[in-house]
């Protein structure tokens, strides 16, 4: 399985009995946010979200059964030489069946997945779907527009779409996020979160705007 923003797997080390992927020379998206947080700018963060989405529309979009990545989370997003994203760490991916209800799902005994991003709707339920990974990709949001965890902020968030502007809770190290922005990637960060197991049919039109904000960097 391939895809430019999927890690790629280059070999195997049979002495260390090891797996041997390309390397990425700015580490994960966790290390940048938390050591090296002025080389991120906004528009490298808006980059960095319309990756992840790309790579996750790939995964959910496999025939003839979708994939789940499971375990979404800033670790586990690796930035190459120009802040390129490559989603790593596939140990919890899981392939989806057809439910009854037209609704693909993956059954599973235990709930596996990481504090803070892990999407309550499957520790309930322990039935994987592509919202979990859309959960996931939300709180991810939220870590890359502030700047803190997804636990500690996440209050501040919904005062902010209280007060009507969302300015109060971005990252002050990341200097002149636009508001329109600010405020398409908070109010995804809200819906993804919300408990609704159809968070992934408005994938498509976060996408889309996505595009839209990075045309408008380009051009």
């Amino acid at each position: 399985m391939r895809h430019e923003n999927l890690i790629s797997l280059m070999g195997t080390c049979f002495k260390f009995r090891a797996l041997v992927y390309e390397y990425l020379p700015n580490g994960s998206l966790e290390d940048c946010l938390k050591e090296r947080p002025r080389e991120l700018t906004w528009e490298i963060h808006t980059h960095i979200v319309y990756e992840i989405c790309t790579a996750l529309r790939f995964l959910h979009a496999k025939k003839p059964e979708p994939l789940v990545h499971g375990d979404l989370k800033p670790h586990n997003v690796l930035l190459g030489a120009n802040f390129e994203v490559k989603l790593a760490d596939f140990g919890l991916c899981r392939y989806l069946t057809q439910g009854e209800n037209s609704k693909a799902f993956h059954q599973t005994m235990h709930v596996s997945g990481s504090a803070g991003y892990m999407d309550p709707d499957y520790m309930g339920s322990k039935r994987v779907t592509t919202g979990v990974d859309v959960y996931s990709l939300g709180k991810t949001v939220v870590r890359i527009l502030t700047g803190q965890h997804p636990p500690d902020i996440f209050r501040q968030v919904h005062v902010a779409k209280k007060r009507g502007s969302f300015t109060s809770i971005v990252d002050p190290t990341v200097r002149d996020w636009p508001e329109d922005v600010v405020e398409t990637l908070a109010r995804f960060a809200l819906r993804a979160t919300k408990p609704d197991r159809d968070r992934s049919e408005f994938m498509g039109s976060f996408y889309s705007e996505l595009e839209k904000i990075l045309d408008g960097i380009d051009h």
